[in-house]
């Protein structure tokens, strides 16, 4: 027997062997499928549990610093600033509630954005295995337990793990009611959808976009709008659902006209585009935005495209029509938020395309990615494809952990409470750094801001102007209590002057620390 032969024979019997251990594992999970429907999510869940705590720690931004300094207000006061900024309340309630009990640091307030990322995968998990069994759940949750924005927003204390864990628990449920449509005790799955709606929508408005693409996968499901409105026994019940989510979030609607009338007469957006399309494209496979991705890892991105595209259409030719319809469910989810974003960002409409907020359409095509992988038949398709997903989620989850800003505010606050004294007062230049800086502020080394440099044109600085936080009204007279006191501001681009405030021209300069994003001054009497 020839050498070459030798070695085909030889890898024939590891392939053999391959397929057969993977048959047994396969089995082994379908007989004790009780056991590993715990196991499975636990795993998941720790792997995105892991890459999530990565950055709990790093500088906070403005998004984080507005939910932090508005949890330390009352619920009453919570909910009255919501209404003048461009979010609902529901995610600040929890966010306080949260805080109250695990407090305020950090860690703290960002840990809540990991239990709900948890309590997704759980649902991810379930909905899968309804779908298409354990092994394919396994897989998919997998996926998407590591896929980047997702573990990107797993480590901010803004709403959308929280929205994400509310879709996916409506799309399950979604799931149950409509196999049980009709049947006895199948009513329930819809009053549980409908409270779930409701809740969607006093977390983040655009869990309306999963909604819209419930109701097409509804539309699919029943034939038709026709169909729907010609059988009663159909409509009555689904009128009820939705009318029952509309009265839900009803005591929210004037509040919600209001903030959709601020966010299109002029948000900080930028119009849509094909880069920001492709940017879309881009985070969903690495969080990073298309130009901030090295140009070897899109060899992977682009082969990963190509190949689940061809094998997204070979999957779905050769399923049942039941399984066809539970794929589309998810490509559905994937796919339809997008595109209502994308066209209700389009002129006249102010834009509101961005990706975070449609996070759990992103998540679904990571659960399509499992799906893919474990349905094609061919062998070499299936690892290089399950090759491209993990490589890609590698390259993701490292543009996750070395992302900016990884130490903005903090760092620079960090060097000057080396160098200040204590209760030395810190003044930033203006309201923005300020939101960022007050979270760090301490006994010992407090942050002020002068008001007369907030000018309380954006519903979100209302907080600042009811908590009042180390907020000097008084300048003058604040400034005749120290010898000292130190400034912090943005460092001026292309090695441009400092611009010194008015207040310090009399004053001398006796420390600097200066940062590629933040600088301070220590001025003297």
């Amino acid at each position: 027997m020839s050498d070459k032969r030798k070695v085909k024979e030889i890898l024939k019997k590891i392939s053999k062997q391959k397929k057969r251990v993977a048959s047994n594992f396969g089995k082994k999970i379908e007989k004790k499928e009780h056991l590993f429907s715990i196991l499975i999510p636990v795993f998941a869940g720790i792997l995105f549990f892991v890459l999530s705590i990565l950055n709990l720690k790093s500088s906070i931004w403005f998004d984080e610093s507005y939910s932090a300094y508005l949890v330390r207000g009352d619920y009453g006061q919570i909910w009255d600033m919501t209404a003048k900024d461009v979010h609902p309340p529901v995610f600040y309630f929890a966010l306080k509630t949260w805080s109250l009990i695990f407090g305020t640091s950090d860690v703290s307030l960002r840990f809540m954005s990991v239990f709900f990322g948890l309590i997704a995968i759980i649902f991810i998990f379930h909905l899968l295995k309804r779908f298409f069994g354990i092994r394919t759940a396994a897989l998919g949750t997998i996926f998407a337990s590591i896929s980047p924005m997702f573990i990107r927003y797993g480590q901010e204390m803004r709403m959308y793990t929280l929205v994400l864990a509310i879709v996916m628990a409506a799309s399950y449920f979604l799931s149950l009611a409509l196999d049980n449509f009709g049947k006895k005790g199948g009513k329930k799955y819809l009053v549980i959808y409908a409270i779930l709606i409701a809740l969607g929508m006093w977390t983040h408005y655009f869990s309306a976009f999963a909604w819209i693409a419930h109701l097409v996968i509804i539309v699919v499901h029943f034939g038709g709008f026709k169909k729907i409105f010609k059988n009663k026994k159909v409509l009555k019940p689904l009128l009820f659902t939705y009318i029952g989510a509309i009265l839900l979030f009803a005591p929210w609607f004037p509040s919600f006209v209001s903030q959709i009338l601020t966010v299109q007469s002029g948000f900080w957006i930028p119009p849509v585009s094909f880069g920001s399309v492709a940017d879309f494209v881009s985070s969903t496979l690495f969080f990073n935005l298309g130009a901030d991705v090295v140009s070897w890892a899109w060899v992977f991105g682009v082969a990963l495209i190509v190949m689940f595209t061809i094998a997204f259409k070979k999957v779905y030719k050769e399923q049942t029509a039941k399984k066809k319809a539970r794929i589309r469910f998810l490509a559905i989810l994937a796919s339809v938020p997008v595109a209502v974003m994308i066209i209700l960002s389009l002129p006249p409409l102010t834009s509101s395309f961005v990706d975070r907020y449609v996070l759990y359409s992103i998540v679904a095509v990571w659960m399509l990615f499992g799906v893919v992988v474990m349905a094609v038949k061919e062998n070499w398709m299936k690892n290089v494809l399950a090759l491209l997903v993990v490589i890609v989620a590698i390259f993701g989850a490292v543009f996750v952990t070395t992302r900016e800003p990884k130490g903005h505010i903090s760092e620079i606050l960090a060097e000057t409470f080396i160098g200040a004294e204590e209760k030395e007062p810190i003044i930033a230049n203006s309201v923005w750094t300020y939101y960022d800086a007050v979270f760090y502020s301490s006994e010992k080394h407090p942050i002020y801001l002068f008001e007369e440099t907030v000018n309380y044109e954006y519903g979100s600085l209302e907080p600042v102007r009811n908590y009042r936080v180390n907020l000097v009204e008084k300048k003058e007279e604040f400034l005749k209590n120290y010898e000292k006191v130190w400034y912090v501001f943005d460092t001026p681009e292309n090695g441009a002057e400092y611009d010194i405030p008015d207040w310090a021209k009399d004053m001398r300069i006796v420390s600097e620390i200066s940062l590629d994003h933040h600088t301070a001054l220590e001025f003297a009497k």
